[in-house]
């Protein structure tokens, strides 16, 4: 099975803070303005094929028109006026009849490209984290609402000030230009001439990782921008303190719940999982263990499940499930089930999916996200026969079910989060695979929604 996204992320980036755990990966969105910039700039313009003959015809020496029809085995007068063409462009000088090269000429004889000074507006995302222009291509951006749609976490900005023309330099435009693969490339930025427009603000999709130590209470936090850390973002976002202004905090996890003794005892702890995933068992004096064939991770009927595992298991639930999924999770919250998660709801139910979700906590909703929670009744009323969405009186339970897997945790489903706050725990559950375990942990949850829900 190939890794997934949040699973590439965390191996390889899991350490990278020492002495603290990667708590947390967030959807998140970058602030992005597009400017739209006056430049003066040279453009390297690739020339017609009879215009570059004739420049290199006399860069090689052929001083005449009749000479280069000769040679070029064309008529007198559309020699003429191609020539006469180089010569308006500053590329050919004409003195007693005799043709030469300009020193503009010999560059472009060099180049087989002619060279002019043009006015040009440039479009040019500005990301108001780092403060500064970046190389990110413009279809990937996306405006507030469909970020917010997507439950995205919005990042603040360095600065609540426009742009100003002494935050671009000329050196930055011409090292973005080097790298873009559009005709663009083909100039060189002279100099900046005006900020024409900065009135286009989107978003630009990426992946937050959060890093704490539940004993100190320290949070620190690096983004992730496809699929590479960007430590300039990390930096900036510890300046202007994120963290805080994003209510992160670290607390201590809850207990992890328990299950049977039977299972209890064949359960694989959490290290050993790890060990796997890092490519073997070790023993006690650090060698490594001698096993007739290494078992993978997928494969172990009931194990420790991580805390940045759950959402993983969230999103298989959601592509893939072909038979059931059954959620309970105290509160929903848009970050977690926002636009995106309704559509892959709705998509596992016209494939025949079953579906229960149970919710709710206390004597009202207030945990949860209203607006999230009438999405949610509408859909269970188009879908009324496969759709199960109960208000319960006061659930604990953390539960996700979905085909052949059972998993059990204190991870808040469909809400990442349990108070106003942002508050990353280093959750621990435990994944079921067996299929009469399973089966029998799914009926005694769905009699647990028909006999618990709220009147």
């Amino acid at each position: 099975m190939s890794l997934t996204a949040s699973e590439q992320i965390r191996r390889r980036f899991g350490n990278q803070r020492p002495g603290l755990e990667l708590l947390g990966l967030v959807e998140a969105a970058v602030p992005v303005t597009v400017l739209r910039v006056d430049v003066l700039a040279q453009e390297r313009k690739q020339l017609p094929l009879l215009d570059e003959f004739i420049i290199q015809f006399v860069y090689e020496g052929v001083q005449t028109i009749d000479e280069l029809a000769s040679l070029l085995g064309l008529e007198h007068e559309q020699v003429l006026n191609a020539t006469a063409e180089q010569v308006s462009e500053g590329n050919i000088r004409r003195s007693d009849g005799r043709l030469a090269l300009t020193a503009q000429g010999l560059e472009v004889a060099r180049n087989v490209a002619a060279i002019q000074p043009v006015l040009k507006q440039l479009p040019v995302p500005f990301d108001r984290i780092v403060w500064s222009i970046k190389n990110y291509a413009q279809i990937s951006l996306i405006k507030k609402k469909v970020a917010e749609e997507r439950g995205y976490l919005l990042l603040p900005r360095k600065k609540q000030a426009s742009v100003a023309l002494t935050d671009l330099t000329v050196e930055r435009f011409n090292e973005l230009i080097r790298n873009r693969e559009d005709r663009e490339r083909l100039i060189e930025v002279l100099r900046i001439r005006k900020i024409a427009s900065q009135a286009q603000h989107l978003y630009l999709p990426a992946q937050l990782l959060v890093y704490g130590n539940p004993e100190r209470g320290e949070v620190e936090l690096e983004l992730c921008i496809d699929g590479e850390l960007r430590s300039e973002h990390g930096l900036e976002l510890a300046a202007i303190g994120a963290a805080e202004k994003l209510g992160f905090q670290v607390g201590r996890p809850e207990p992890r719940p328990t299950l049977s003794p039977e299972l209890e005892e064949v359960r694989v702890p959490a290290e050993q999982i790890k060990a796997l995933i890092q490519g073997g068992v070790k023993t006690p004096d650090g060698g490594a263990a001698e096993t007739e064939a290494p078992q993978k991770v997928t494969e172990i009927p009931v194990r420790s499940v991580s805390m940045l595992e759950h959402p993983d298991h969230l999103t298989a639930a959601l592509n893939s499930a072909r038979k059931r999924i059954l959620i309970i999770s105290p509160w929903v919250k848009g970050g977690v089930v926002n636009t995106h998660f309704i559509e892959r709801l709705e998509r596992r139910l016209q494939a025949g999916v079953e579906i229960h979700i149970g919710h709710g906590i206390g004597p009202d909703d207030r945990g949860s996200d209203e607006w999230v929670l009438r999405k949610l009744r509408n859909l269970a009323q188009r879908y009324e026969n496969r759709f199960h969405f109960v208000r319960l009186n006061n659930t604990h339970a953390k539960i996700l079910i979905y085909d052949g897997i059972w998993i059990n945790t204190s991870f808040n489903w469909l809400s990442f989060k349990g108070d106003p706050n942002r508050t990353f725990r280093m959750e621990e559950g435990t994944l079921v695979q067996i299929p009469s375990e399973v089966d029998k942990a799914y009926k005694q949850y769905v009699e647990v929604l028909a006999t618990d829900a709220k009147p």
